[in-house]
């Protein structure tokens, strides 16, 4: 008789699947979402087959595993490898313990299909070894000056994303465009002034007090 020690699921690890296999870029901003997000990222396995590059991001609490899908290469100039080379350095540079594994075609297409399994995940922990190929897998053009503007626009470009402070490892801090923010605020008061309506002014109170008052905290 097999016993459960777990019948609930309470200790199970949630098992999310992000980027694509056809747009780098979705792979840099996946990244880039969970490297400045509220959990923090311990090590990232570099998944590779033939010149296909996938991610499995591992978090300090250890109940999460997030797959970024293969849409990163190596072994030619262009925008793939560069993603490849940017997530690796941005991981270098926060402190991110970085493996590879060779990884076989079946476990790739169940990685990029979201159909990869715990003992999947397992197997890839087991496996992987931190002596990963540095110089196929790191462009020299990808320096630092690249890595910072890659940062400034991808920060620039989100209306509210969570931003760990560099010199903080464990506290957020949420960074929003205030212009954008309260240009949306203006555009709903406008909205319920201009509606007349008897129903939603009364719901939504004096409109304009709200207004003002949201606005003080920016």
């Amino acid at each position: 008789m097999i016993l459960d020690n777990d019948p609930l699921g309470i200790h199970s690890i949630d098992v999310k699947y992000e980027g694509s296999t056809r747009a780098t870029q979705y792979c840099i901003d996946d990244f880039m979402k969970r490297l400045y997000g509220s959990r923090k990222i311990t090590d990232m396995t570099i998944l590779t087959c033939q010149n296909y590059h996938a991610l499995m991001l591992c978090f300090e609490n250890r109940d999460l595993v997030v797959f970024i899908k293969s849409g990163l290469t190596s072994g030619y100039s262009g925008e793939g490898p560069k993603g490849t080379s940017l997530i690796i350095r941005l991981a270098e540079e926060a402190g991110i313990i970085i493996k590879e594994l060779k990884a076989a075609p079946s476990l790739f297409k169940r990685i990029n299909s979201s159909r990869a399994t715990v003992k999947d995940v397992e197997f890839i922990k087991k496996n992987s070894t931190e002596n990963f190929d540095y110089d196929r897998l790191c462009l020299p053009n990808v320096n630092n000056e690249y890595v910072k503007r890659a940062k400034e626009s991808f920060k620039k470009d989100k209306d509210i994303i969570f931003v760990r402070a560099e010199d903080e490892k464990t506290k957020d801090a949420v960074e929003i465009d205030r212009a954008k923010a309260l240009k949306m605020l203006q555009e709903i008061h406008d909205a319920v002034i201009k509606s007349k309506d008897s129903a939603l002014l009364s719901d939504f109170g004096n409109a304009s007090s709200i207004l003002s008052f949201i606005k003080s905290f920016f």
